[in-house]
C-alpha cells in the first residue's frame, strides 16, 4: 500500500498545487519519486513528531492540502496532543498517513507494536479513521480523505499487500465492502488482518459453515446500516481486527448493537487482549500467538458457532 499511496499523493499533487507531503524521517525509498517531481511540497520533518504533526496543521490552515506520514506508534503516541488539538480541534484538513499498523513491525516489540491508535483516533472529535486492506481501498480511502477536506487518519501495513478487490472500490460513502455472503456466520475485518479472515472464513465454509465476510475500510464513521444488517441475518456475527481489543473495530460494532438492542445470538471480537506483546517475532508469530491465525480463528468461530445451535 505504500507504492499505492505515493502513486495517489503523486497524481493529486498534480492536479493540486496545494497538495503537500510532510514525513517524519522515514519512507525512504518510497518517497523519494515524490521529492523529485514536486521538491519544495515535500518536507521531512525529521524525528520530531509533536512539531512535524503541528508544522502540518500550520499548512493546513494557511491553505494547503497535506498528507503527514509517519510510523503509526511514534506519529499516534507521541503527537497525540497535536492531533487532537492542532489538527481536530482546529478542524485542519490534515491526512494522517500511519505505516505500520498492528504488528507490521512485529520483532520491533511494544515500542514499534500499533495496537491502540484506532481506539486513539476514536476517541478524537472531528477525524475519520481509515484502515484499508489492500491498495484498491487505500486508493480510494485516500481520495474520499482528499474530498472530505477535514481531519483523517489512514492507518496501513508495512509489506506489500497482494490485491483483494479485482478493480476499484468507493469509499466517498464510508460503506462496508462485502466480499462474500452466506447465512451462518457474518464476519467484519478492517486492516491487512482481513487476509487472515478470508482465509478462516474459507476453512469454516469447508465444514459446512455458511459465511459472510465484509472488509470495513472506514472505523468512523461506521456504516451502522450494515452492521444491523449483518447482526439481524446470521446466528453469530464476529469482528476481526490487528488492533487492541478495546476501542477499535469490535468495540464500535458493539457500541452500536447494545445501543440499538439488536445483538446478535452469537458475537465476539477477535483481536489482542488487554497487554502487550512481550515476545519478539514476525507479524505472523505474533498474530498465532493471540489466536488471530486463520487456523485459530476459525476454531474458535466454529465452536463458538456449534455451541449455539
Amino acid at each position: 500500500m505504500r507504492g499505492t499511496f505515493i502513486q495517489t499523493i503523486s497524481r493529486l499533487a498534480r492536479e493540486d498545487s496545494k497538495v503537500m507531503l510532510v514525513i517524519g524521517d522515514t519512507g525512504f525509498s518510497v518517497m523519494e519519486p515524490f521529492e523529485a517531481e514536486f521538491g519544495p511540497r515535500f518536507v521531512n520533518a525529521g524525528i520530531a513528531e509533536q512539531s512535524f504533526l503541528s508544522f502540518s496543521a500550520g499548512l493546513a490552515a494557511m491553505g494547503m492540502r497535506p498528507f503527514a506520514y509517519n510510523v503509526v506508534s511514534f506519529m499516534t503516541l507521541r503527537g497525540a496532543e497535536q492531533i487532537m488539538l492542532d489538527v481536530c480541534y482546529q478542524e485542519n484538513p490534515v491526512i494522517l498517513v500511519g505505516v505500520g499498523g498492528g504488528f507490521a513491525y512485529g520483532t520491533g516489540g511494544p515500542t514499534h507494536h500499533a495496537l491502540q491508535d484506532i481506539a486513539m483516533m476514536r476517541a478524537f472529535p472531528n477525524i475519520d479513521v481509515y484502515c484499508p486492506a489492500d491498495p484498491a481501498e487505500m486508493e480510494a480511502a485516500m481520495l474520499a480523505a482528499y474530498h472530505r477536506r477535514r481531519p483523517a487518519y489512514i492507518r496501513i501495513g508495512r509489506s506489500v499487500d497482494a490485491p483483494v478487490h479485482k478493480g476499484a472500490v468507493d469509499l466517498s460513502a464510508h460503506k462496508i465492502l462485502p466480499l462474500t455472503t452466506g447465512t451462518d456466520i457474518a464476519v467484519l475485518a478492517c486492516g491487512t488482518i482481513l487476509r487472515e479472515a478470508a482465509e478462516a472464513c474459507g476453512r469454516l465454509e469447508a465444514r459446512g459453515c455458511s459465511t459472510t465476510l465484509c472488509s470495513v475500510p472506514c472505523v468512523q464513521p461506521l456504516d451502522e446500516e450494515t452492521v444491523l444488517s449483518c447482526a439481524a441475518g446470521h446466528k453469530a456475527l464476529f469482528t476481526m481486527e490487528e488492533h487492541g481489543i478495546t476501542g477499535g473495530l469490535g468495540s464500535a460494532v458493539a457500541e452500536l448493537l447494545m445501543e440499538r438492542g439488536q445483538c446478535p445470538p452469537v458475537f465476539h471480537r477477535y483481536g489482542v487482549p488487554d497487554s502487550f506483546a512481550m515476545l519478539a517475532g514476525s507479524r505472523e508469530f505474533q498474530l498465532d500467538y493471540f489466536g488471530l491465525s486463520p487456523q485459530k480463528a476459525s476454531e474458535d468461530m466454529w465452536k463458538r458457532w456449534r455451541d449455539a445451535l
